[in-house]
Order: C-alpha cells, then sequence, then structure tokens
C-alpha cells in the first residue's frame, strides 16, 4: 500500500514515465524501500483508475510510445492526507542476511568471513553511489531545504551502510580471533 505514496510523492516534482519513476525510486529509495518494476507499474495503473494521476501517450518512431504521468488534484489530496495520517510504529526488519548471519555457527569460519566480506563489499558500493549522488542533488543549503525528506532519508541511507561496514568489521575480526583461538564448535 505505500508503493502508492511513494511514485505520488516522486510525481509531485514532475511528470514523469514508468521507467523514470523506476529509475528515481531507485535513486532516492532504495534503501528504505523496495519494489520492482513491474510492481511500480502496476500501481500506476491502479493509481491512474482511482482517478489519482492521468497519463498521456506519447508516440514514437524508433522506441515504444511514452507514456508520461502526472499526479492529480486528488492524488495529492490522498498523498497528504496519507503523509498526516501517521502512527509511529515499530520497525519491521525482515534482513535475509542477518537470517544467514544468525546460523554462522553452523557453518566454517572462513565461510563467514567470506560472506562478510562480499556484504562488506556491496554496503561499500552503495554508500560510495549514495554519496556521489547526495553531492550531486545537493550542492547547497537551499537544495537540501527543497527536498528535506529526501535528503534525510539518504542520509539515512549512508549511514545505515556505514554501520553494516563498520559491524562486518567487526564480526570479521571476532571470527578471525576465534579461529586463531581454535575456539569454534564443531557442526
Amino acid at each position: 500500500m505505500a508503493l502508492r505514496y511513494a511514485l505520488l510523492g516522486l510525481l509531485t516534482k514532475e511528470p514523469a514515465t514508468g521507467y523514470e519513476l523506476t529509475q528515481q525510486f531507485k535513486e532516492t529509495m532504495i534503501h528504505y524501500w523496495s519494489a520492482h518494476h513491474t510492481q511500480i507499474y502496476r500501481e500506476l495503473i491502479k493509481l491512474e483508475e482511482e482517478g489519482l494521476v492521468i497519463s498521456v501517450l506519447y508516440p514514437q518512431e524508433d522506441a515504444p510510445d511514452k507514456k508520461v504521468y502526472t499526479i492529480e488534484e486528488s492524488g495529492r489530496e490522498a498523498l497528504f492526507k496519507w503523509l498526516l495520517d501517521y502512527k509511529v510504529e515499530p520497525p519491521k526488519l525482515k534482513d535475509q542476511q542477518l537470517l544467514r548471519v544468525s546460523m554462522f555457527h553452523l557453518i566454517d569460519p572462513d565461510d563467514a568471513i567470506r560472506f562478510l566480506e562480499q556484504s562488506k563489499e556491496h554496503h561499500q558500493f552503495g554508500l560510495q553511489h549514495m554519496k556521489i549522488w547526495q553531492e550531486n542533488q545537493y550542492k547547497t543549503e537551499q537544495d537540501k531545504r527543497a527536498a528535506l525528506g529526501e535528503y534525510f532519508t539518504s542520509e539515512f541511507g549512508k549511514r545505515y551502510m556505514a554501520s553494516w561496514i563498520e559491524w562486518c568489521d567487526w564480526a570479521i575480526e571476532i571470527l578471525e580471533e576465534m579461529k586463531e583461538n581454535d575456539s569454534f564448535s564443531q557442526k
């Protein structure tokens, strides 16, 4: 259900195609919300059926026709109602990586270290990407103010990535110490 509000929020910036919305979603929301492009396109169809967005089809000769979505006033009203009708809820955490980590006692320490090193590399890449994206988006204080929520969530994403990297280093260090002390129980 929240996907619709994410899309409406993106459309408050400017009209966009489904492809552009998918790209914006990946750039601005990936660190706290995920959606596959098919989910995004399905939700856009629903939003249009409900009269919250409209689309205009632009024919193209060398490419498929382009459908550009624009938020309607009713879409803005629904978005603002959702924004202001909030309840702070406990975070919902479903992390398959942490589920695997919780069972490290069942695998060889070297395999666990390899897993953590790969995870660390992934988060380092994400952190670097987010830093570059922020530098391009928020060159001035006015840029930050104009997209305050996006700025805050991107900063959360950076800090989350940095925290994960730090945690990987910590866990790898403990695993290395345990290997040296031969303190792993056998499977």
